[in-house]
């Protein structure tokens, strides 16, 4: 009941579609309609599973690994088409989010309502900005062509076109900002989005729009006044087998009862499970012997990266990391740097070394070594949880004048068993391929150039 229709060019209505008069027309029927939105993050073609490991396989994180059924398959030899059936399930799950706070949206801006606390409001608002933001991320592409965005839903409007990346950041950034304010008086929990979340989701919306002033400047506010703090080396191993940390900001919650099983993150990367995609020698590398992070390494017939351990040992229920302070201490660690700040810049890399490395040396000269050093680092901390290929087209635009040649072949995987091995830039790869079923659906909508 919690699922409601897409835009008019998207799903049909399902056969237990229960209308939006029926289920907004109380606050319990609005809480609902909101829980279903979180749940839906749960799905394994987003956050409960493909969505985070399609980030690691179709950039240099991850291969396909020995035991490999052919899952991602696609995504890792580049040869993803516009009928992927994984995109199609991701754009549908998310849209399908969208819709579900539109109309809660609808609800709370309706003044004849006094049932509804502006806390519902806020949520909506959040939820929304996180699916377009994954959808822009996905589907847009600034490097190549054009600056094609994706469709926004729009009940007046029954075949929309793509809006401009430009014009999607700005509606993600406005709502943020309501939201922000909207949520004041928020429960702070993980797996809710509060008035906290809200700032970090903001921080990383602006650092990918490359709005670092603004950027820096809630990034700074967020780790002064935020209830969070980071890791420190003798708990950082075991805050993965639990619900939740000091550094947690916003998780997808996954229970018992919301176990995927062996459609679930961590079963596809535990060789009790499916085992079907593995660390490359290419990211092993990076770590040192001495660092804690090892401890991730189970090695087998390969070796496989156990992030996601199961709570209690039951594989598949781990709760999904989002965002995490570290993510915002980089944020504010790449922003000092085009600040001219780059004392600070250092302080942070050194203390995000040491933590997992306490016996590491960190020795560096100029801007370049730096901005390497921090690329280096973010690729370790967040390993398999989905950052990485977004890293990479955030740092190909963002850092072209400091590193021009470094980041030509942005993607350059030695460790490779695909025939293709390298991206370069620019390349219409650095995008996905629209749904076909979409285009067929929506006369107005155009597919990525390449497709």
């Amino acid at each position: 009941m919690f699922c409601t229709s897409c835009t008019k060019f998207l799903d049909k209505e399902p056969t237990n579609y229960a209308s939006q008069e029926t289920l907004l027309s109380t606050a319990q029927g609005v809480t609902s309609a909101l829980i279903g939105c979180y749940n839906d993050f749960q799905s394994y073609s987003y956050y409960g599973r493909n969505f985070v490991l399609i980030g690691d396989v179709y950039a240099d994180n991850a291969k396909l690994s020995t035991m490999n059924l052919g899952n991602f398959s696609s995504f890792y030899n580049y040869s993803v088409t516009n009928d992927d059936a994984d995109l199609k399930a991701f754009w549908s799950t998310a849209y399908r989010i969208i819709k579900n706070a539109d109309n809660i949206i609808v609800a709370c801006q309706d003044s004849t309502r006094n049932d509804l606390d502006e806390t519902i409001y806020g949520e909506a608002l959040a939820v929304r900005s996180l699916a377009y933001f994954d959808l822009v991320r996905i589907f847009g592409n600034i490097s190549y062509f054009d600056k094609a965005g994706i469709p926004i839903s729009n009940d007046t409007i029954p075949y929309p076109a793509r809006t401009t990346i430009d014009k999607i950041y700005d509606m993600i950034i406005n709502d943020l900002t309501k939201a922000e304010k909207l949520l004041e008086r928020a429960e702070v929990t993980p797996f809710r989005f509060n008035k906290y979340s809200v700032q970090a989701l903001l921080v990383i919306v602006y650092k990918t729009n490359y709005k670092f002033a603004e950027a820096l400047a809630k990034a700074e506010e967020l780790v002064t006044t935020g209830p969070y703090s980071l890791l420190t080396t003798e708990n950082y191993m075991d805050s993965w087998k639990q619900e939740s940390s000091s550094e947690s900001i916003f998780s997808i919650a996954m229970s018992s009862t919301d176990n995927a099983g062996t459609n679930s993150i961590g079963h596809m990367l535990s060789p009790d499970g499916y085992g079907g995609l593995v660390p490359t020698q290419d990211l092993l590398s990076l770590y040192s012997e001495t660092d804690i992070r090892t401890q991730f390494f189970n090695t087998q017939s390969e070796i496989f990266f156990n992030k996601y351990p199961g709570r209690d040992g039951t594989l598949g229920v781990d709760n999904v990391p989002v965002i995490r302070l570290s993510e915002i201490y980089f944020i504010l660690a790449e922003c000092y740097l085009l600040n001219g700040q780059s004392d600070k810049t250092f302080e942070i890399l050194e203390n995000f070394t040491k933590r997992c490395d306490p016996s590491a040396t960190l020795v560096l000269s100029d801007a370049k070594e730096l901005i390497l050093k921090l690329h280096e680092e973010y690729r370790k901390e967040f390993a398999f949880e989905g950052k990485r290929f977004f890293q990479i087209k955030r740092w190909i635009y963002g850092h072209f004048k400091i590193l021009p040649t470094a980041l030509e072949c942005p993607i350059n995987r030695t460790d490779c068993n695909s025939t293709i091995c390298t991206v370069k830039n620019p390349s219409y790869l650095f995008a996905f391929p629209l749904p076909i079923a979409e285009l067929n659906a929506n006369p107005n909508l155009t597919q990525n150039q390449g497709y």
